[in-house]
């Protein structure tokens, strides 16, 4: 047999990926030690029900049926503050989140005290023991699953948990995005004997002398520099998390696929939204590759994408369900057919904000804000295409009267900028 000469250590940040139960007991620590993510400087909070009509228009439900009135929700690997957001986004829902970390949940538990937050139970357990059977209808699990020695066996547990109907809002590392931070990772660990322990405290040492004193003009050295006046919790994340795995489409495919799961549609997220990376398709202005490129399933569009694009490319977040799912998986294009029969109309909606003060305690501020914030889609066509709605008219008419040509490329952008939760401009009726 033909030695391999390349392996998963090159690739990724598995020097300690031992077993499921020690990886478990490393992230324990390294999340005590380093509570991620450190505080916001405010948690908004929606009014019942929009968050949950918005959550189904992402997923193509422009009936705003597929997730329930009062869902049940998990949000897994939660940290010390997204069940927080997700609570209070959705307040009418039964929120459980669940964490290694006993600091990052008393933090948890202090700042949602603080706001009176009571839909929400925080739990101290690992995802790879729970027993939940089929009990949620949402759950949230984001950049968590990749830190696992064996994440086939994590993202069971999450499949095993969902509801046959429900929906898992998804995220890993883009193989693209992690380049330079597992090449961080698996240098800081060369410089010691890191079989024997890992030695925190002493990484934090050599990463911080890296960034102050990194040796080369390249890549890597400006990479370095944007996290020279970082929080430690930052640096810690970025830079030396104890396992790390990462993927392309087609290998996200792959495991998500092995736990009776699908890829749904990309979930616009904010992290997309701040470099503007919100669409998983290519536009070729060449016909021939456009013709051909259009022409195919999904995943293999955003396949291409992900290898053409390489750390340009969006965040792999995506929405999944179970292959069993009463409702069959609806591709892109379904769901861009589905959203010109559909008619709509301008949304907005009250938001409140607790604030962080001086003494580092939350409090809820008397001005309410109305969301969206900016006022009208900065995009051109989605702005134009807004400014023609009317309730009475289904999409494909408001795309005739506002003169622009109902291509696949078309509608979806619209669709992204103008229904998602991230771009809450309009809601269907």
């Amino acid at each position: 047999m033909k030695e391999q000469l390349v392996n998963d250590n090159d690739l990724f940040n598995l020097t300690i990926a031992t077993s499921p139960e020690d990886v478990d007991s490393i992230n324990k620590k390294f999340y005590g030690k380093y509570n991620y993510p450190w505080p916001p400087r405010s948690f908004p909070a929606y009014p019942a029900g929009m968050a949950g009509r918005l959550l189904n228009q992402d997923i193509g439900s422009w009936d705003h049926s597929r997730i329930p009135a009062r869902p049940r929700i998990w949000v897994a690997g939660c940290g010390t503050n997204q069940a927080l957001f997700t609570a209070l986004r959705f307040p009418e829902a039964d929120v459980i989140g669940t964490d290694l970390s006993a600091q990052s949940l008393q933090l948890g538990r202090k700042n949602a005290a603080q706001m009176g937050i009571a839909n929400l139970k925080l739990e101290e357990k690992s995802i790879n023991e729970v027993t939940y059977a089929e009990e949620f209808d949402y759950i949230i699990c984001t950049g968590v699953v990749h830190h696992n020695a064996n994440p086939e066996l994590t993202l069971a547990k999450l499949a095993g948990a969902l509801k046959p109907s429900g929906v898992i809002e998804f995220m890993v590392y883009n193989y693209y995005h992690r380049l330079m931070t597992t090449a961080c990772q698996n240098a800081v660990r060369t410089f010691y004997n890191r079989e024997e322990s890992l030695d925190m405290d002493l990484e934090m040492t050599i990463v911080k002398k890296l960034i102050a004193h990194f040796p080369f003009r390249n890549l890597m050295g400006e990479y370095m520099r944007t996290h020279h006046s970082a929080p430690e919790a930052k640096i810690a994340d970025c830079l030396l998390q104890p396992v790390e795995y990462s993927y392309t489409v087609e290998s996200l495919e792959k495991l998500v696929g092995a736990g009776n799961l699908e890829l749904l549609i990309h979930c616009i997220n904010q992290t997309d939204v701040a470099v503007n990376a919100l669409n998983w398709n290519t536009h070729f202005d060449e016909p021939l590759l456009a013709q051909e490129y259009e022409a195919l399933p999904d995943n293999k569009r955003w396949q291409i994408s992900n290898l053409l694009m390489l750390n340009d490319s969006p965040m792999l977040w995506f929405y999944l369900q179970r292959k069993d799912a009463p409702a069959e998986r609806l591709s892109e294009r379904d769901i861009c057919e589905g959203f010109l029969a559909s008619k709509f109309a301008k949304n907005t909606f009250p938001v409140k904000n607790h604030v962080i003060n001086l003494k580092g305690t939350y409090a809820l501020s008397d001005r309410t804000l109305t969301y969206p914030l900016i006022q009208a889609p900065t995009d051109a066509l989605a702005k134009k295409v807004w400014d023609a709605v009317n309730p009475e008219l289904t999409m494909r008419e408001v795309f005739a009267l506002a003169g622009i040509e109902p291509t696949f490329q078309n509608v979806n952008n619209a669709r992204i900028q103008l229904t998602t939760s991230a771009f809450p401009y309009l809601l269907a009726q």
